[in-house]
Order: structure tokens, then sequence, then C-alpha cells
């Protein structure tokens, strides 16, 4: 070891733990951070599918309420119809869900 080799090791050091924090936040922080993201943008999207949903349904109900001359007077229909669709999308998906192979 010659003299001029032993001043240098603080910088070695400071390289190696430099070297140790990069390795650490490639292998942990940076696939952490992604999913959190990709989790955001889900939820994200998933509470504007319902809120679409939602006015959809709104939608369907006013127009079955106004347009259709046999619903006028018989608002309790209207939301018969759509509980009927919405109740066979449910069964459909429920039996998408549980399929067996």
């Amino acid at each position: 070891m010659g003299a001029g080799h032993g001043r240098d090791w603080p910088s070695q050091a400071a390289g190696k733990v430099e070297e140790a924090v990069s390795l650490v936040r490639d292998r942990a922080v940076r696939p952490i951070t992604k999913g959190v993201r990709y989790l955001i943008f889900a939820v994200l999207a998933g509470a504007v599918a319902l809120l679409l949903l939602v006015l959809l349904a709104v939608f369907a109900l006013r127009v079955l309420d106004t347009e259709v001359p046999v619903f006028r007077t018989r608002v309790w229909a209207s939301y018969l119809v759509l509980a009927g669709i919405f109740w066979v999308a449910g069964l459909l998906l429920t039996r998408m869900r549980h399929r067996r192979n």
C-alpha cells in the first residue's frame, strides 16, 4: 500500500455507499413506485367507470320516463325494465365468474 493510496479511501467509501444506494433504489424503490402508479391509475379508472355506469343508468331511466309513451304514466315500469337489465347483466357476470373447468 502506498502513501497516496491511503488518502483516497474516503472517496472510495463514498463511491461504494453511492453504488449500494443506487442498487437498492433500482431493485426496490423503482418497482414499488411503478406498482403504486399502476394501482392509482387502476383505482382512478374504476372510479370513472363506476361514475359513467351510474350516469348511464340515470340517462336510461330518464329516457324511458320521458320518451317512451307507455312508461310516462307508469314510472315503476321503467324502474322494473332497468332493474331487469342490471339483473341479467349481474347473472351473466356471476356465471362467467364461477365457470368450472
